[in-house]
């Protein structure tokens, strides 16, 4: 259960914020963005998922449940800034990435050797030397893991050992790369903390074929066993054809066998980063959408049972901080009582609840306090772009519903969801950046369904003024 005080808050990933660098890292930015929250009266920072990604950039393409995402290593503080030059010249997050990992090999020819590690791999030894090693053979061969070398693939002894002697040094750096991420990271949540913020993070519930995850463990997994099905959705509010995800599913039956301490060591592992843990996709604990592997859309698939409240009850327990429940799309009343069970908050998006004049659970009127509420997530489009598609029936509803004249222009429009919202009961309202900014459909993060594209909105810089005018709502709404 979120704590019964009203709070509201900002979501804006870490690649988002500013960076002349590139992309946002654990950087200057950061401490800047805590101090602008704390001055308008926000107590919640949200973001995406921080493991390292795979397809597309997509923070939900998942290679590891454990390790934080290479790129968000603020290199400006380990090199000078005539090595960084290169990476101002990128026209696309692909090409950034790429180059990004040359700046990291000097980054650790710089600073091999200058940090006692013992501790943080002590402290991590669960997770830390096995991602390494996929990484590093991933770089040899550039293949996914399923491919490599057979006695690598299978993880025979002899020959990981062998690998580890003859690749020792890149291992290492992988290692040392990971404990500056940590430590870095750390420094920022300790002083967002300081400044009475919290830290609000996101797991994608699956992980990648190809990830470190499933190399290390593939009997957790479906794979090669029974009817060779992969994770998906059924056709939605996003997608006609549904969302063919192709993660791997889990064998729940392997996974009870060992007290699914998989389950386990990641929520143990996510408390270290976050105040909040959103689950993402949290239906599928109670049921899953399965669609055969190879199937070009995901409009056939079938509902299966989840793990549920045994797992539920795993995952509460290795949780030390706060746990959300992202509900949305095809939510059972098998679903809300598993949730309830539980007291998690779930999750209502206003965007959802003017498609027609019907009463809806995701209209503010309705909202229950235990709820974490928006005008849209990073997978909507920003307020904004969808009032500027025109449709204007929709628009007129809203406009109604915030008892507005009709003739008021689209930005009263987002004034007016704005503090709708605040007035409401959720006890944790959130808006993302770009409806803060009023930003058009240019800034939106993520369309789910679309390959390419997504998870490159960036902000240029930051307006003090948003935030000193928010202070004010904030103080009239409690929050």
């Amino acid at each position: 259960m979120m704590d019964n005080i009203r709070k509201s808050g900002v979501l804006l990933h870490i690649t988002s914020l500013p960076n002349k660098f590139g992309w946002g890292k654990f950087s200057r930015e950061c401490y800047d963005f805590i101090d602008l929250l704390s001055v308008g009266g926000f107590s919640v920072w949200e973001i995406l998922p921080v493991s390292p990604t795979m397809f597309g950039n997509s923070p939900y393409s998942a290679v590891s449940s454990f390790a934080i995402n290479p790129i968000f290593l603020d290199v400006s503080s380990y090199l000078p800034q005539a090595d960084l030059q290169g990476l101002t010249q990128c026209s696309n997050l692909d090409e950034y990435t790429r180059r990004f990992k040359e700046v990291l090999k000097m980054v650790c020819d710089n600073w091999r050797g200058k940090f006692d590690l013992s501790q943080f791999e002590k402290e991590n030894g669960y997770w830390l030397k096995d991602y390494a090693m996929y990484v590093s053979i991933k770089n040899k061969y550039d293949l996914p893991w399923y491919l490599f070398p057979k006695n690598l693939k299978d993880r025979k002894k002899e020959a990981l050992q062998k690998f580890f002697i003859e690749n020792r040094q890149e291992i290492e750096d992988i290692i040392l790369i990971q404990y500056l991420l940590d430590k870095d990271y750390k420094k920022i949540k300790e002083y967002a903390n300081s400044k009475g913020i919290e830290i609000f993070g996101d797991t994608p519930f699956y992980v990648e074929r190809d990830s470190v995850d499933v190399w290390a463990n593939p009997s957790g997994w479906q794979i090669g066993k029974g009817d060779n099905l992969v994770a998906g959705v059924p056709p939605d509010y996003f997608n006609k054809d549904g969302q063919l995800w192709g993660y791997p599913i889990y064998d729940y039956e392997y996974l009870k066998k060992h007290n699914y301490s998989y389950f386990e060591k990641k929520f143990k592992r996510l408390s270290q980063l976050f105040d909040v843990i959103r689950i993402d996709h949290f239906v599928a604990i109670n049921k899953y959408y399965a669609v055969k592997a190879g199937s070009k859309n995901a409009k056939h698939g079938k509902w299966k049972l989840g793990a549920g409240e045994e797992l539920l009850k795993v995952i509460v327990k290795a949780t030390s901080g706060k746990i959300v429940a992202e509900d949305l799309g095809i939510v059972t009343d098998s679903v809300k009582t598993l949730k309830d069970k539980f007291e998690i908050p779930g999750v209502k998006v206003l965007q959802f609840g003017f498609d027609s004049d019907n009463d809806s659970e995701h209209k503010p009127h309705n909202y229950e306090k235990n709820c974490v509420a928006y005008i849209g997530t990073h997978d909507n489009d920003t307020f904004m772009g969808l009032l500027s598609e025109g449709n204007w029936d929709k628009i007129n509803r809203f406009k109604r519903y915030f008892d507005m004249p009709l003739e008021w222009g689209n930005e009263a429009v987002v004034d007016r969801a704005i503090k709708c919202l605040c007035r409401s009961s959720a006890n944790l309202v959130v808006f993302t950046m770009q409806d803060l900014l009023k930003l058009g459909k240019s800034a939106r993060m993520n369309t789910p369904g679309v390959p390419s594209g997504n998870w490159e909105w960036k902000l240029n810089s930051f307006n003090d003024d948003v935030f000193k005018n928010f202070a004010e709502i904030n103080k009239i709404y409690a929050r």
